[in-house]
């Protein structure tokens, strides 16, 4: 069976330059909790880690650090004029939009690519490996970190997938924004600005494991673990939920609340081109809802790799549904669950001795995300369907907070 593993991370060894830092409790130990957040520690240079180590204010350099910028479009690459009728219109390529904000030569040294320019909802899972591959190309270019611009209709998506199949030492921030670049009040340019400063943070280059991949807009710092798009209108529209960001920015120092890196299994990404070829469909639930994209799957007549069953509340179904689910574990169809529900976990989560091919339940993953999850791990697999559905649950278990069991209390 195919069981992923952390990879060995590279030191980074890199002198960087930044505000003043602080140094949060071990994230592992939050994974062990009940999923409340840490505590919030501000950023200063009395700051002191829960194991007694001193700040790791970042070290003054003659050198700037290297920022890449990997433009993708959205709204943040978007202006009113461009589009004529009201609408918003692709016009500014990453470089573009980076020289539009002066400030940042204080912070880093920028370069640039532009892999796809798209609106996020356009962008496919080959996009999505072909942001992969450019981030992955930076880092063997020797930056210090990367900020992929992109449009947030899509960006939890693909910053929760870069999230799984990424292994590098330099920490990733996705950037959006909710006006377009020639608003009156234009997001864009501040959002920027605060991915640049947490880019070039010593807490976010992480020497054990992943440094991980962040969403960061409205002066918040979020996992891409937990982050979700709340609201269609507002700047503060992004959300981590119960586990809550990892920090906030102002405009002299960074807060921590909770400890950087990633929060999701580390799946490999050597066979990043076959995630795309997977077909896993979500199959929604509710009042007379039907049961025929379960019956073409077993069927034969939609081929599928697996499927995403999203349910209401804590894993309810329509009992034709529930059926449904289980002839097509029979037929050898892996099947995740994931509530509509936005925040908290579903019951019943899955553990390392369940049962071989019972549905998965994805705990607090989205149904989007827990899509994107079956396919890299499926892929993974590579095509073995017993270990797909393992490495499936496996990697649900690994990205679940309060994976160690605790035992109930008693008088």
């Amino acid at each position: 069976m195919f069981v992923p593993e952390r990879g060995e991370i590279m030191t980074g060894g890199k002198r960087l330059r930044g505000q003043e830092g602080s140094l949060m409790p071990n994230r592992r130990q939050f994974l062990q909790l009940t999923g409340a957040a840490g505590t919030g520690l501000v950023a200063g240079s009395s700051a002191v880690s829960a194991d007694g180590v001193g700040s790791t204010t970042l070290a003054e350099d003659d050198e700037l650090p290297e920022v890449r910028v990997v433009g993708t479009g959205g709204t943040i690459a978007s202006t009113q004029e461009a589009a004529g009728d009201g609408g918003y219109s692709l016009a500014e390529q990453a470089e573009a939009i980076v020289n539009a904000v002066p400030i940042l030569d204080e912070f880093a040294e920028i370069s640039f690519d532009q892999p796809v320019q798209k609106p996020s909802p356009y962008l496919t899972a080959e996009d999505f490996v072909s942001i992969s591959r450019a981030i992955m190309s930076a880092e063997d270019d020797g930056v210090d970190g990367v900020i992929v611009t992109h449009g947030t209709d899509a960006i939890e998506e693909d910053a929760f997938f870069q999230d799984l199949v990424l292994n590098l030492d330099i920490p990733v921030a996705f950037v959006g924004a909710m006006r377009p670049a020639d608003a009156v009040s234009a997001d864009g340019p501040a959002n920027l600005l605060s991915a640049v400063r947490m880019c070039t943070r010593e807490e976010f280059h992480l020497q054990d494991e992943p440094s991980g991949v962040y969403l960061v807009m409205n002066n918040t710092i979020h996992a891409a673990r937990d982050v979700r798009k709340s609201h269609t209108k507002m700047a503060d529209t992004f959300e981590s939920g119960p586990a809550g960001p990892i920090g906030i920015l102002s405009d002299s120092e960074i807060v921590l609340y909770r400890e950087p890196g990633s929060y999701t299994v580390n799946l490999p990404c050597d066979n990043l081109d076959a995630v795309p070829e997977k077909t896993v469909p979500i199959a929604d639930t509710g009042a007379g809802y039907g049961t025929y994209l379960f019956d073409q799957a077993i069927a034969g007549e939609y081929d599928v790799d697996g499927i995403v069953i999203q349910t209401t509340g804590n894993g309810g179904v329509q009992p034709a549904i529930s059926e449904a689910v289980d002839e097509a574990l029979e037929a050898g169809i892996p099947v995740a669950e994931s509530t509509r529900v936005y925040w908290g976990p579903m019951s019943s989560g899955p553990t390392p001795d369940d049962e071989e091919w019972s549905a998965i339940t994805t705990e607090d993953i989205a149904p989007w995300n827990a899509r994107l999850l079956t396919m890299a791990a499926l892929a993974a697999s590579e095509g073995d369907d017993e270990s797909g559905i393992e490495t499936i649950r496996h990697a649900v278990y690994e990205s679940k907070y309060g994976n160690e069991a605790m035992r109930p209390s008693a008088l």
